[in-house]
């Protein structure tokens, strides 16, 4: 199969671990569709676990196997990693397609020694084993708080063995996603105007709109989200999804102080928008789009999240009402096609990779005005995978698999080039 002679020497490569070796013939237990190792050269890669492993590249003097990935964790997923499916089932998905797969904290990495303490997911009994492990080729990090901080590029970070990432940018901030859009033509006109909030740009918007919202940059789940309209003589102020809260401020100049002492820093400024409704109540998606085995584009998912009369959010977790569909299925609403969703999301991608680099996986807000007008409302660096659990076994394994499989095409597309 590989053209390979006893006593000929080449390097054989595990994940980013290479050692030389030596043919030799099996002559007992002999399979074709395995590669027997002695324990000597076991030991060179003590990472390995026997599991199958993906074919990268192949030549007289090289074998390349099991390209690897690592998921990154949060502090919480990392402590109760026994009782989560999703981490689960993507490692069981990485056995299948014969990829290295590591979960791991990203501060604990050591990139001067190349190591990391990881759990690896034993293919024997499929139980969680913690072991200090390489570095992987590309991660995927799910597990970073967004801040500040986590929306620089990772260009001069990790700089070991060609390190890739499935996002080269952990987190978009509100702002950063705001100058992405409105840097590329395309795709200006279809996000709400935004600013830095500041006491004159909330006087300039509440002239300009009939109610605007009031963000933290790097929010999450509908947390941290007011919406402000001019009621007459008074200014409301509502939060909230499942429960709305409310306040009323007699001037601007206390609504402002109230915003900063409840928000704090990192805050943005955003247009209105009067969305469309689905049984009384209004409604946004989030539209997955995640890069196959060919590095393409494609749209896994659309969930469409319907929120209470009223509510000032529409995020499943402040208890909005939420249904998954993918690509073929009936929408929800006359006002959309699956044509439409996929032409403004390809715009949507290529604005933001043309301003944080090469990315692999996002999850775009996508909102529908009353007056038939697309808007994208937000972009998500790390889409919650809770959003997919209603999916069939096929259609999951497609959301949690497209990623390995970008993993392993990212791998490939290293070591042809550099062999090449």
């Amino acid at each position: 199969m590989f053209n390979l002679t006893p006593g000929q020497e080449l390097i054989l490569q595990l994940g980013v671990i290479d050692s030389l070796v030596e043919v030799a013939i099996q002559n007992s237990q002999r399979s074709t569709d395995t590669l027997y190792m002695t324990e000597t050269l076991l030991a060179d890669f003590y990472y390995y676990q026997g599991e199958p492993l993906k074919l990268i590249y192949s030549s007289n003097s090289k074998l390349i196997l099991g390209p690897s990935l690592g998921l990154t964790l949060t502090p919480h997923s990392w402590s109760n990693i026994d009782k989560s499916t999703a981490i689960k089932k993507r490692a069981l998905l990485a056995l299948e397609k014969g990829v290295l797969f590591y979960c791991f904290r990203l501060k604990n990495v050591d990139w001067k020694n190349n190591l990391v303490e990881a759990y690896c997911l034993n293919p024997n009994n499929y139980n969680w084993v913690k072991k200090n492990v390489p570095v992987p080729h590309v991660i995927y990090d799910r597990g970073s708080h967004p801040g500040p901080k986590t929306v620089e590029s990772y260009n001069n970070q990790g700089k070991v063995n060609n390190i890739q990432w499935i996002n080269t940018t952990r987190t978009f901030g509100k702002w950063e996603t705001f100058q992405a859009f409105r840097s590329f033509k395309d795709t200006s006109k279809s996000h709400p105007e935004t600013a830095f909030f500041t006491l004159p740009n909330l006087k300039e918007f509440l002239k300009k709109y009939m109610y605007t919202f009031i963000k933290d940059t790097y929010g999450r789940g509908g947390k941290k989200v007011f919406r402000i309209e001019k009621v007459k003589k008074y200014y409301l102020c509502k939060a909230g999804g499942n429960q709305i809260r409310s306040w009323k401020f007699a001037n601007i100049e206390t609504l402002y102080s109230f915003l900063c002492n409840t928000l704090g820093k990192n805050l943005i400024i955003q247009q209105g928008i009067f969305l469309a409704e689905i049984d009384g109540g209004p409604f946004d998606m989030r539209v997955l789009v995640q890069k196959d085995i060919n590095s393409e584009w494609i749209i896994s998912a659309v969930n469409f999240r319907i929120a209470k009369p009223g509510a000032i959010v529409t995020n499943f977790a402040a208890g909005a009402r939420d249904v998954f569909l993918t690509p073929g299925e009936d929408l929800l609403h006359p006002g959309l096609s699956w044509e439409v969703l996929s032409n403004l999301s390809s715009k949507a991608v290529y604005a933001l990779e043309n301003s944080f680099g090469s990315l692999g996986e996002i999850g775009l807000d996508i909102g529908l005005d009353k007056e038939g007008k697309l808007w994208i409302i937000e972009a998500n660096s790390r889409p919650s995978s809770i959003a997919y659990r209603t999916a069939t076994k096929e259609k999951s394994n497609q959301i949690f698999g497209l990623p390995i499989d970008y993993a392993t095409s990212l791998v490939k597309h290293l070591y042809n080039n550099s062999h090449n």
